[in-house]
């Protein structure tokens, strides 16, 4: 096997061709510019004796091995990052805000309990607006007018007294139910004098409705201190009503206490089998 090719050296025997005056060839090796190698140990007297590798061990010194590839200079790369993308880093008042906040957890938990309660108050006070404006939308959108009453005939039975009336519901919006409420009463008086005494009869109107009703009541003229017969001056007499007006419209409802107070001038009350109105005036009036 070829050993490894030895350097030129300056102790070489000179050829015969060589010419005496050429200059000796000598190498120099750059122990400064390059990295140490590994030491190359060899193995052990009994391990080589022993060995099964029958190869010769190469007893060329390192000196004579030829010098080893120049090292490759460094390159220089220029990396190139595209102008829309923007590497932000977060200013160090964040940092301390962060670390404000990790250290005094109790105020944290009291900073959140204080969020939810004003959250809390605002979202109520929102839901109390809202429910007031609801209301108050309701109240002037379905807002009950006062009915309006007439007496359009009366007439004088030897017992009792017999009224027609007119009702008119002015709501546009709204039905309304007519009942007599707890220990209400309908009565006709005479300068303060009981005549008669009775019962309004249940009505239901429809809205802008109009209806007519009769109404009896039991009683005479003959407790009451009348005119003399013949007399042609009219008499008044009051007519009074208290009622329980039922309005509805849909889901909404509203309860009213309806009072009814009729002035009524008439003639013939006495004499004239039929009696005739002179003059009438109805007032309606919300209790509640």
């Amino acid at each position: 096997m070829e050993g490894p090719r030895l350097p030129p050296s300056a102790t070489s025997h000179e050829s015969d061709d060589d010419k005496p005056d050429d200059p000796p060839s000598v190498w120099h090796r750059p122990t400064s510019s390059l990295p140490a190698l590994p030491s190359l140990d060899l193995p052990p007297h009994h391990w080589r004796n022993h060995s099964l590798n029958l190869s010769p061990v190469p007893t060329t010194p390192f000196s004579s091995l030829p010098p080893p590839d120049s090292i490759p200079e460094l390159e220089t790369y220029v990396v190139q990052v595209p102008r829309d993308q923007v590497y932000w880093t977060p200013p160090p008042e964040h940092a301390k805000f962060l670390e404000k906040r990790r250290n005094n957890p109790e105020k944290n938990k009291k900073s959140g309990c204080s969020k939810r309660l004003m959250w809390f108050f605002i979202i109520l006070v929102l839901f109390g607006l809202t429910l007031g404006a609801l209301i108050l939308i309701l109240h002037f959108v379905f807002n009950p007018a006062l009915p309006v009453f007439a007496v359009e005939k009366f007439s004088v039975k030897p017992s009792n007294f017999e009224v027609t009336l007119r009702a008119d519901n002015p709501t546009s919006n709204m039905g309304v139910s007519y009942m007599m409420k707890k220990n209400g009463v309908v009565s006709l008086t005479y300068k303060d004098k009981s005549l008669g005494r009775g019962k309004f009869p249940r009505l239901s109107q429809v809205a802008s409705g109009t209806d007519r009703i009769h109404v009896k009541l039991e009683g005479s003229t003959k407790n009451a201190a009348m005119p003399p017969r013949g007399s042609k001056l009219p008499v008044s007499l009051v007519l009074k009503i208290e009622l329980k007006a039922d309005y509805e419209a849909g889901p909404v409802k509203r309860n009213k206490e309806l009072v009814v107070t009729c002035d009524v001038k008439v003639k013939g009350l006495l004499d004239a089998k039929k009696v005739e109105i002179v003059s009438e005036n109805c007032e309606s009036e919300f209790k509640n």
